[in-house]
């Protein structure tokens, strides 16, 4: 791969992660603006679009990078004039009824020019086996862990288990890979540089948790997004049949999930969590009898 064309299919992740930026925030709009009220709503509505207005037009950069990069002169100048039609609607979100999703037509004209970059810079075969390979691992990891022996309690004993395993195949893997972002950095649980991809584990042992495992991975969705991964994975361990995977697709669905994330729900066995040793109580001795 020369470097011009690694640069140009990195600028091409970070700009489909832009994309997916938007998609976030139209999500976090629509949901405020169905079940948010007080007097704070319509400032927090106002805060929310002033940051979807910056986003949309950080997202048409990024896709002009692209165009500079490939030096696609006239493309670019298609999409500043193209984009005329659309400048109005940037930071409106608006419905089709009120049953369907919420949708931005700036949004949707940057992603089918996007789409159009995509079969110009596909990923590699060899990139593409590797991460079908490290799916494979993730999905096939309850079994793995049942053999030791060592059954996890927490999500850390989880990535402890799968680390060793995961440096077999991908002997780049970094624990707590950084993303510096503008305000904070966000670490996913491991990084693989050699195929750009990202995994975060999620440990559930009660179904009252299944719910917030799912939107933990939402905020790390958001916190990930533009970084220099470009392909994220995040995976569910579950040691009781809480969710199954066509409802978490489905929840998914609803926050219109990037396309470079996949989240798999695997099934495992956990010890038990030891219940604190309460003190005994003293034993008092019973009052002289007269």
């Amino acid at each position: 791969m020369n470097d011009t064309y690694s640069i140009a299919a990195r600028a091409l992740a970070s700009a489909q992660n832009r994309i997916q930026e938007c998609r976030l925030q139209i999500f976090n709009i629509s949901d405020a603006d169905a079940h948010m009220e007080g007097p704070e709503r319509d400032d927090y509505l106002n805060d929310l679009t002033t940051a979807f207005k910056t986003q949309t037009y950080n997202a048409k950069a990024s896709i002009g990078i692209v165009y500079n990069i490939l030096g696609l002169t006239d493309s670019l100048r298609g999409l500043e004039a193209d984009f005329e039609a659309v400048r109005d609607t940037v930071g409106v979100v608006s419905y089709v009824d009120p049953f369907d999703g919420a949708f931005n037509e700036a949004i949707d004209y940057l992603q089918a020019r996007l789409e159009l970059l995509v079969p110009l810079l596909e990923v590699p075969s060899q990139t593409q086996a590797q991460r079908m390979i490290l799916t494979r691992v993730l999905r096939q990891l309850p079994q793995f862990i049942e053999h030791g022996g060592m059954l996890p309690t927490r999500e850390k004993d989880v990535q402890d288990q799968l680390h060793p395993v995961l440096r077999l195949s991908f002997p780049d893997v970094i624990r707590e890979a950084a993303v510096p972002k503008q305000t904070k950095t966000y670490f996913p649980d491991f990084g693989i540089d050699s195929i750009a991809t990202a995994v975060e584990v999620k440990f559930v042992e009660t179904k009252s948790k299944a719910a917030l495992a799912i939107g933990g991975l939402y905020e790390d969705m958001k916190g990930y997004a533009a970084s220099v991964f470009t392909h994220f994975i995040g995976l569910v361990y579950m040691t009781g049949n809480f969710l199954t995977q066509e409802q978490v697709e489905a929840e998914l669905r609803k926050v219109q999930t990037p396309k470079n994330w996949e989240v798999y729900v695997v099934f495992g066995m956990g010890a038990p969590n030891p219940s604190p040793v309460r003190p005994k109580k003293a034993k008092t001795a019973p009052p002289d009898q007269p």
